[in-house]
């Protein structure tokens, strides 16, 4: 079943662990290849030093990219089990402003999690995510594995 995006974007920046700490999806491009987020800077958010607390910065790598290979894959009416696997961050610079982060996904990629899946029936891709501020500075860095997986495998897997 295909979601609108509105309906995506809608539900994603009620969710609370994104709504408290202010994180906001502010754009899905029409093929869910791209989401812009925002991080605004504010008291829920903020540490001693006014700046950005470290775990804020990380739950906004988190839900990005597994949900955009969920929509990716249903408007191929390809069902899959989604899970970000693994996240790694580097903090760079104190995060004084708001920021922002750019995830995206090539096609390459969608055509090589195809192959993947079609062949051995699970994927699994690393993906970096960018926290710039306002002022142009990467504050923080992020990989995320994103472990994709045939529901139809469940059988043969075991699970």
């Amino acid at each position: 079943m295909q979601i609108p995006k509105y309906a995506v974007q809608f539900v994603l920046n009620i969710f609370p662990p994104l709504l408290f700490n202010r994180i906001v999806l502010k754009e899905i491009s029409d093929d869910f290849m791209q989401m812009r987020v925002v991080i605004r800077r504010a008291l829920f958010n903020i540490n001693f030093h006014k700046t950005i607390f470290g775990g804020t910065i990380f739950s906004a790598c988190d839900p990005y990219f597994p949900t955009m290979y969920y929509h990716i894959f249903a408007k191929k009416n390809r069902k899959l089990i989604i899970w970000l696997k693994s996240a790694e961050i580097q903090y760079l610079r104190p995060a004084d402003t708001s920021l922002k982060l750019h995830f995206k996904i090539t096609e390459k990629e969608i055509q090589l999690a195809e192959k993947t899946l079609n062949e051995k029936g699970k994927f699994e891709i690393w993906h970096d995510v960018e926290a710039i501020s306002k002022k142009g500075i990467v504050c923080a860095k992020a990989k995320m594995l994103v472990y994709l997986r045939d529901d139809k495998q469940k059988e043969k897997l075991g699970f």
